[in-house]
């Protein structure tokens, strides 16, 4: 009877092992980034009403966690992608520092979803059909759907902001919906395409921000790429890269956009434009070109933005690697009074803001990454007062209008 009562103990210990072996098997990552920066800051300036008149406010030394990533990613077998992530951005950040962003300074800073989704691999054998769904951003524009830990330049151009806010509303870009993507790789391996469609939710903006309001109309954007050479990629991806390290002779040129209908806000609202990344061995060249539309009735807005970017991989004798980056970022808004008033009108963005990034990484390993970069940046707020232009040269958050100054930068990244 022992011998039965052991057998039948292991039995039920090693069927479910057995079982196991036979079925999708999970796996789990666990991810954290930290972004660190220190930054500089000369000739911010500071409009006070009293007066009307922009006054400069002292240069400053500010230190801030940048951005953070923490969270879980993994598979479920061969056919299934997850990602759960949080963040925790702008600890620390002086708002009359020179550098775009919000701020996150209580005594409890907050962390916020970056991404909730799942992916499904639908053909088993080809890379033409996944399916994603939950929480991220709409998979359009290189810039926006590249991580910002992967764009070379010390910053993520804030061309991607402008466009995340005309399409979604927030800058995260964050949104719910459902995206089919695919990927096609030619005979020859030296021409291939991606695609991807997405339906998400519209802005919420009506009952406290839980309804698109009394009218609705669903989100639907697109993103369609030729890769010739070199691929950019092996297999289905829904992020991008800037950098491959010297192993990519190949060019990738792509069109996306975006369009909702009509809505409480709008009866159109749409975007649409062109982006390219080029790697020649060593040689890193990316570009984007993209126009923002909104009309309602009478009134219209068109405004552009977008930028251009070189970077140069140049590994070391003792395994390190350097990567020099010149940036160069615009958005150019109506400047007109006319134009600047239906922009108004319209919750848009006008007058020009534009920057001059020169950016030095310096790669410790895989894991570390530290980047030194100057900043230089301009901006025109056309016909109106400054006061009435939003833009990101103009606006920040808590303070009201300014005049961005220029900064030095200094950035560690980590990541496991």
């Amino acid at each position: 009877m022992k011998y039965l009562f052991l057998s039948l103990i292991l039995f039920f210990f090693i069927a479910p092992l057995q079982a196991q072996d036979t079925s999708p098997k999970l796996v789990i990552k666990p991810t954290l980034i930290l972004q660190l920066w220190g930054t500089y800051t000369d000739g911010q300036k500071l409009y006070t009403p009293d007066n009307q008149q922009f006054e400069s406010v002292d240069n400053r030394l500010n230190f801030s966690l940048h951005r953070t990533r923490a969270g879980i990613k993994g598979t479920y077998g061969d056919r299934w992608v997850y990602d759960f992530t949080a963040s925790l951005d702008f600890i620390g950040q002086d708002v009359l520092s020179g550098n775009v962003g919000g701020f996150n300074n209580t005594a409890s800073p907050r962390f916020r979803i970056w991404n909730a989704l799942v992916q499904h691999k639908l053909s088993e054998k080809s890379e033409a059909l996944y399916w994603t769904i939950g929480f991220f951003t709409p998979l359009m524009s290189r810039e926006s759907i590249t991580s910002p830990f992967k764009v070379g330049s010390f910053e993520k151009a804030w061309s991607q902001n402008y466009i995340r806010r005309h399409v979604t509303g927030t800058g995260p870009g964050r949104i719910l919906g459902n995206n089919i993507g695919g990927f096609f790789k030619g005979e020859n391996g030296k021409l291939a395409f991606d695609y991807n469609l997405g339906v998400w939710n519209p802005r919420l903006i009506g009952f406290n921000g839980n309804s698109a309001g009394r009218k609705f109309s669903p989100l639907l954007t697109y993103r369609l790429a030729v890769h010739i050479g070199d691929a950019e990629f092996k297999k289905y991806s829904r992020g991008l890269s800037f950098n491959h390290k010297g192993q990519r002779n190949g060019a990738t040129l792509a069109i996306s956009g975006s369009r909702q209908g009509e809505s409480d806000l709008w009866e159109e609202n749409t975007a649409f434009g062109a982006d390219l990344l080029a790697n020649f061995g060593p040689l890193n060249l990316s570009g984007e070109w993209m126009q923002l539309k909104r009309e309602n009735g009478t009134l219209s807005s068109t405004a552009t933005t977008g930028f251009i970017k070189a970077g140069y991989y140049l590994p070391l004798d003792n395994g390190k690697e350097l990567e020099p980056v010149l940036a160069y970022v615009f958005f150019d808004g109506p400047l007109d009074a006319r134009g600047q008033a239906d922009a108004a009108s319209l919750g848009t963005f006008a007058g020009t803001d534009n920057y001059f990034e020169i950016t030095l990484n310096y790669y410790v390993s895989s894991k570390v990454r530290l980047s030194l970069a100057y900043t230089l940046r301009n901006g025109d707020e056309g016909d109106t007062a400054p006061t009435a232009v939003n833009n990101n040269y103009f606006q920040q958050g808590s303070v009201g209008t300014v005049q961005r100054g220029n900064y030095l930068g200094f950035g560690l990244l980590f990541s496991i």
